[in-house]
């Protein structure tokens, strides 16, 4: 779990001063805003990939436990609830800070304006607060799930003389 937390803060940071290059001009480790922005994007979308994909391995796995150990279903109903609450949001986020990148290129061959890459920038990084802090409760919210499961495994298994 720590694991999410490192890249969350990871591509946050990356993200936020790719944003400060756009402004300033500056280089990062000799790569300039368009290099930077590659690394930064690629950052941002493995690890949002990496979350919503841990997401649909656990609640898979949990349906999985509640169904071979006829456990309450009730459990897998939060499961469904967290994913309801955090993949539109981080999807249309996802969809945001993507475009961005694209239109980041745009810009670069004078193709659009660029207001259009900073403003679409702006919002998408703004909204990546919120998922971000979304993605937490959620993980947390996952956390307390999968250890309750445990708890009522336990004492299923226990119940019946299994160790």
């Amino acid at each position: 779990m720590i694991i999410f937390y490192i890249l969350m803060i990871l591509s946050f940071v990356s993200i936020f001063v790719n944003g400060l290059q756009w402004i300033f001009r500056f280089n990062v480790y000799n790569a300039n805003y368009m290099s930077f922005s590659f690394v930064s994007t690629i950052l941002y979308m493995f690890t949002q990939t990496l979350i919503m994909f841990y997401l649909i391995g656990a609640g898979k796995k949990i349906k999985e436990t509640i169904l071979n150990y006829d456990l309450d279903k009730k459990i897998y109903q939060e499961v469904i609830d967290i994913k309801n609450i955090l993949f539109p949001p981080l999807t249309l986020n996802i969809l945001l800070v993507g475009t961005a990148f694209v239109l980041g290129g745009g810009v670069q061959t004078k193709a659009l304006h660029k207001y259009w890459h900073h403003s679409l920038f702006l919002i998408g990084f703004l909204h990546y607060g919120k998922v971000l802090v979304l993605q937490h409760k959620c993980l947390v919210q996952n956390s307390r799930i999968l250890s309750d499961l445990g708890k009522e495994l336990e004492s299923v298994l226990n119940s019946k003389g299994v160790k």
